[in-house]
């Protein structure tokens, strides 16, 4: 694409940042949690309809998901761009005048996810005689939780036309290396896999009095938790990037009374499939035979894996390349180290070779950059259409 276009599109996207900030505080002020998302749809819709665009698909995945297709005037390949739209059960402590009073938040950046991409489609819309191919848009419900990529591919998201090649992004503070505003980019692992798991230690309650005559499940939980550990200490190479953490142990009601049971429920992290599977292993035989050994039983059941996020390394440096050319180097920045953070965009690119990139929107202001997840979480909506304008430069430079 031509810089003189791509200096067009910039400049219209610093325009369209006012609607882009609209649509996210429409969005912000009524979050919804997982696959239910009417309301969240219905924005979608409304925006998309007003595009002209070719296709408009409402009510996929479980019910509230969204797709859409705009064909380019010229020929190229199909492209799609992914936002997720679902928030988290946080009760929001921001005090902003268009904070969310129902329970739930935008703790995550998933309003901005999908009113960039909004903004995206309206940019790309708006030069559809300068486009390549095909994008198809894809607003996606329940990535905080799970099903939410399988059920939009299930749906057909990725078909009629084929889809070549996807991007998606991810906006916040996660990345202190970055400004706000730049895109931060990485070929290979990107964002690490996660497998949920929950133990059950069984054992034999009695009097807190006379523990002989007892099998202490707590006790066995406590010994676990530390052998398990030594899992990525002592097991595992460490140059072999690798978490298990447990967030979470209950059993027993009162102090002299020995439980019968104990439940703990954690979640493994790993950028290698492989490495992914032997804690699996690993886990499941410590449990077993730790409980085992001190005269209890030990279960493991696992209840959700996501795969890695692996970037197609010709995609991450098309991203790099596009951005440079079209708007300075200043745009994007390589990030050194992935995160270990999880993402089910990694369901996509299990089906086609794409990318996932991180767009900054810290503020100047320390004080004002809460986590991810956070009460007090929010984005920089000054810089929320450089977003837009990545994914629309991305799409016009993909032939």
């Amino acid at each position: 694409m031509e810089n003189r276009s791509m200096r067009d599109l910039e400049s219209r996207a610093r325009e369209l940042n006012g609607a882009i900030v609209e649509t996210r505080r429409e969005l912000h002020a009524r979050p919804e949690l997982e696959h239910d998302l009417p309301f969240t749809e219905s924005v979608v819709v409304r925006e998309l309809e007003r595009l002209g665009l070719d296709e408009v698909k409402s009510a996929q995945g479980r019910g509230h998901g969204v797709y859409a297709t705009l064909k380019g005037k010229k020929p190229g390949r199909t492209l799609a761009l992914r936002a997720d739209m679902d928030a988290l059960p946080v009760q929001e402590e921001t005090g902003l005048p268009f904070a969310s009073t129902n329970g739930a938040m935008h703790a995550c950046g998933h309003d901005a996810h999908t009113a960039m991409l909004l903004g995206a489609a309206r940019l790309l819309a708006e030069t559809r005689d300068e486009l390549p191919g095909t994008v198809r848009f894809i607003f996606q419900p329940s990535e905080e939780v799970d099903s939410g990529a399988t059920s939009m591919i299930e749906s057909g998201a990725l078909e009629n036309p084929h889809v070549d090649e996807i991007i998606g992004l991810h906006t916040g503070n996660l990345w202190s290396s970055l400004k706000p505003g730049q895109i931060g980019w990485r070929a290979g692992p990107m964002m690490a896999s996660t497998n949920a798991f929950k133990i059950g230690i069984e054992g034999k309650g009695g009097h807190g009095a006379i523990p002989n005559l007892s099998v202490d499940p707590i006790v066995i939980a406590a010994e676990t938790i530390v052998r398990l550990q030594t899992l990525v200490s002592r097991e595992i190479s460490p140059f072999d990037p690798a978490v298990l953490t447990i967030g979470s142990i209950a059993g027993g009601k009162a102090g002299n009374v020995i439980a019968g049971s104990c439940e703990m429920v954690g979640m493994t992290r790993a950028f290698d499939p492989k490495l992914a599977e032997f804690l699996r292993e690993r886990l499941r035989a410590t449990v077993e035979n730790t409980a085992s050994s001190m005269r209890g039983r030990g279960t493991v059941d696992f209840i959700g894996y996501l795969p890695p996020v692996v970037n197609d390394p010709a995609c991450a440096h098309k991203m790099r390349d596009i951005l440079v050319d079209a708007f300075g180097k200043d745009w994007v920045q390589e990030l050194a180290l992935p995160s270990t953070g999880a993402e089910d965009f990694a369901f996509y690119l299990e089906k086609t070779p794409g990318a996932f990139f991180f767009h900054c929107s810290t503020f100047d202001d320390p004080e004002r950059n809460y986590p991810h997840h956070n009460a007090r979480f929010d984005v920089n909506e000054s810089v929320l259409w450089t977003g837009a304008a990545a994914m629309a430069a991305y799409a016009k430079g993909n032939r």
